[in-house]
């Protein structure tokens, strides 16, 4: 850790050299002392004097090294959003407004996903920014939902940088973020196609009959299908839990099992791996596919036109 307690933090702005912000705005981009040098033109030994003057104005690290990168404090992602939200002002207020150009744009852009979205959002978002913005790629990692020790995931990930956008059920945001609903799904029960008789009726019955493919990311958690199965006095017969939907439904293809997931995580591969989609008896809860963002990327003019493409993507063909 560096030494921040060797003079009082700041307490007038007037006290700060506002080039320092450039600076920090630098480090929270590009996470590196010699990336965020080559982005203002200053050295590796400026931007690093630079980066002791703010530890010592504001008497705190700022920026700590990780795994091969700079990750912000807490005190950090703070001073860092507000950064760079005072300089997007300024640049707008000052200079013109250059129009963000999809057809001649580069841009990567950085987005997390669940499996369920990779394996059906994805494809459709690829195939539209292939037919408007040949260049620009995208980085996707997988979004963990619930907490870690530092607490909630996604806050963390979209402060540090690590996504720009992220897609899936994405729970109560802090409110330097941004949600945005794209579509509900019913929850459909899935079985292999040689294993049901067209003619029966698939319900309560015939559902608990079956052995199930329960899918969770916290095994240890009684999960919403469960807690209404026991409300009635039931339970399902689980054969074996998995972490995701495709993993489920690769199971249920070359088993007997039987699956409850959400429809637009079923239709797109139920005739290649000859499944059966049958209505759920279990009382209906949608399963929802958000999108989320930190506010202080409002201004990204990128970032809005992506948040159009995902939007379009998703909406009621997704899955169809």
């Amino acid at each position: 850790m560096h030494r921040t307690n060797e003079m009082a933090a700041i307490r007038s702005l007037l006290a700060l050299d506002l080039n320092l912000l450039k600076v920090l705005d630098a480090l929270w981009k590009c996470r590196g002392i010699t990336a965020a040098g080559r982005m203002i033109g200053l050295s590796q030994p400026a931007v690093s004097h630079a980066l002791q003057r703010l530890r010592l104005a504001f008497a705190d690290d700022l920026f700590v090294r990780g795994p091969g990168v700079l990750v912000p404090t807490p005190r950090g992602t703070e001073l860092c959003l507000a950064a760079v939200a005072a300089l997007e002002g300024l640049e707008q207020a000052i200079l013109p407004s250059a129009p963000f150009r999809p057809e001649a744009s580069d841009r990567r852009f950085r987005i997390g996903m669940n499996d369920h979205v990779s394996a059906t959002l994805l494809p459709l978002l690829l195939r539209a920014l292939g037919s408007v913005a040949p260049a620009i790629s995208l980085e996707v990692i997988h979004l963990p939902r619930g907490q870690n020790q530092d607490g909630p995931v996604l806050p963390r990930l979209l402060d540090e940088g690590q996504v720009e956008l992220a897609l899936g059920q994405i729970d109560t945001l802090p409110p330097r973020c941004q949600r945005q609903a794209l579509r509900q799904d019913p929850h459909v029960c899935v079985l292999a196609e040689r294993g049901w008789d067209a003619t029966g009726c698939f319900d309560m019955a015939a559902f608990l009959a079956r052995r199930h493919v329960r899918v969770s990311s916290f095994p240890g958690r009684l999960s919403w299908m469960d807690q209404a199965l026991e409300a009635q006095g039931l339970r399902r017969r689980i054969a074996v839990t998995v972490p995701h939907f495709q993993a489920a439904l690769h199971v249920v293809a070359a088993t007997d099992l039987v699956t409850t997931l959400p429809l637009g995580a079923v239709a797109p591969f139920a005739e290649a791996l000859r499944l059966r989609i049958l209505p759920s008896p279990l009382p209906e809860r949608l399963h929802r596919l958000d999108m989320a963002w930190l506010k202080a990327m409002d201004g990204d003019a990128g970032l809005a036109w992506l948040r159009g493409i995902v939007l379009a993507a998703a909406g009621p063909t997704m899955g169809a």
